[in-house]
């Protein structure tokens, strides 16, 4: 990981320069600045009314093969899995089959509990089921091995329930879950099959699948826990056994384009069943979406994040607006960028830049605590050296001059367009800085 990168205060008139373009390129640019600064890896759509803005792949696939993303390639969407299964739900409702005010305890009787929890309640996170997440015995596992769905619900059948069921909010990735498990009892098909059948065929959204996609058909992304033009380390690959009814769907940003106008259209649920999915219950949460107001429009959304992949859909249904982001690294900024995205579409302004950001202050005392001789490795020449100088603090570089750093943060720095980030250990001492500029990434280890 090792890089030495002078440390130069530059100026970019970010905002500015981008607002001064017409609506298809100022995305782009705005996507372009994330992806040379190592903040975006993946595909882009943008839509509004119903026109297709933008359709367009930044960063590599395949880093060491240098492929790139494109329109077609393919990502692990991640939690927005969530609202095909919230979907397949309603479908069987509208089929007759099931109802959201059922108990859970129709389809799984030796479920603790199970008569005090309904459909519903899983559908819109306010069951009170522990998230398998937060478990140790969870957090234990080997995520790239397969288990059985009972082995997955076993992880927290058997926990206590967070709350009373229907009197909190709170995201559980357990509740969908056993949504997974009710599709299955219902329609008797395995999960992947149902969506197979009632939304990838039907939709023709042949690039979507349940687990990785077939090679020939749909070239999946090579995902990276870190992806900087100077590191990158790829993810190993979560089996869809493991992350289930919950986020395994692969799919590209063309394909959820599809999804998003079914949806529009009414070709999957009908117009009533989706002003149900979009009504907020305790939390800003439907049925498979986060749903509130901005700029005084309604907008549902929902976003991703798995070891090696993130994701990302914003959609304003009265608008036409739909604006998909897949990426293939989890250091990627995609929550921040969609949002920026859609400040262009609304004509609102769009954030300063991390050099242009207002400096907090700190005491001496507590600048202090950053003090001290870092070194790139242990034996390793080149060292970076940060010192309080009449109340100021600067880095110094082996032999280059000193450059003054500002706190725009607790534990973040800039220093022109530099962001420096101190971490601390269990102990709360700083320990270590992570420099990074211009997308790439360098870390030193304090010595002295």
């Amino acid at each position: 990981m090792r890089k030495i990168f002078l440390l130069l205060p530059i100026v970019f008139c970010f905002a500015t320069a981008i607002l001064a373009q017409n609506e298809p390129t100022q995305i782009d640019s705005l996507v372009t600045a994330y992806t040379n600064n190592a903040e975006f890896c993946g595909s882009v759509l943008v839509a509004k009314n119903g026109k297709i803005l933008l359709k367009k792949g930044y960063g590599y696939s395949n880093a060491d093969q240098q492929i790139p993303n494109n329109e077609t390639t393919g990502f692990n969407i991640a939690s927005v899995t969530k609202t095909f299964t919230a979907a397949l739900i309603l479908k069987l409702q509208e089929e007759g089959k099931l109802s959201v005010k059922d108990t859970l305890g129709k389809y799984y009787p030796g479920y603790p509990q199970a008569s005090t929890i309904t459909i519903h309640q899983l559908l819109t996170h306010t069951s009170g089921i522990h998230d398998y997440l937060q478990t140790k015995e969870f957090q234990q596992i080997d995520q790239t091995k397969p288990l059985t769905l009972e082995k997955m619900i076993a992880f927290f059948k058997d926990k206590p329930l967070d709350f009373e069921p229907g009197s909190q909010f709170r995201y559980s990735n357990s509740g969908y879950t056993m949504l997974g498990y009710i599709i299955e009892k219902v329609t008797g098909m395995s999960y992947g099959n149902a969506l197979q059948t009632y939304i990838f065929k039907p939709l023709r959204m042949r690039h979507s699948s349940f687990g990785p996609p077939d090679t020939s058909v749909t070239k999946p992304a090579t995902g990276y826990m870190y992806y900087y033009r100077n590191f990158k380390r790829p993810s190993f690959r979560v089996d869809p056994s493991i992350s289930y009814a919950t986020g395994a769907i692969y799919s590209t940003v063309e394909d959820l384009y599809l999804w998003n106008n079914a949806l529009q259209s009414g070709k999957i649920l009908s117009k009533k069943t989706l002003a149900e999915a979009y009504k907020k219950d305790k939390g800003n949460y439907g049925y498979g979406w986060f749903t509130d107001s901005l700029y005084g429009k309604q907008r549902v959304s929902h976003d991703g994040n798995i070891p090696g992949y993130k994701s990302n859909i914003n959609r304003f249904p009265d608008d036409g607006v739909c604006v998909i982001a897949l990426s293939n690294s989890n250091n990627s900024g995609v929550g921040g960028m969609v949002r920026n995205i859609v400040n262009i579409l609304y004509h609102q302004p769009l954030p300063k830049p991390f050099a242009d950001l207002p400096v907090i202050n700190l005491t001496d005392s507590i600048k202090q605590e950053y003090t001290g001789v870092y070194k790139f490795r242990k034996e390793d020449s080149v060292s970076a050296t940060i010192s309080l100088r009449d109340t100021h603090l600067f880095l110094t570089i082996t032999t280059q001059p000193a450059v003054e750093i500002f706190p725009v943060f607790k534990d973040v720095f800039k220093a022109g367009s530099a962001r420096l980030e101190f971490k601390r250990n269990n102990l709360g001492q700083v320990h270590e800085i992570f420099m990074f500029k211009e997308g790439e990434i360098s870390q030193v280890t304090k010595f002295e």
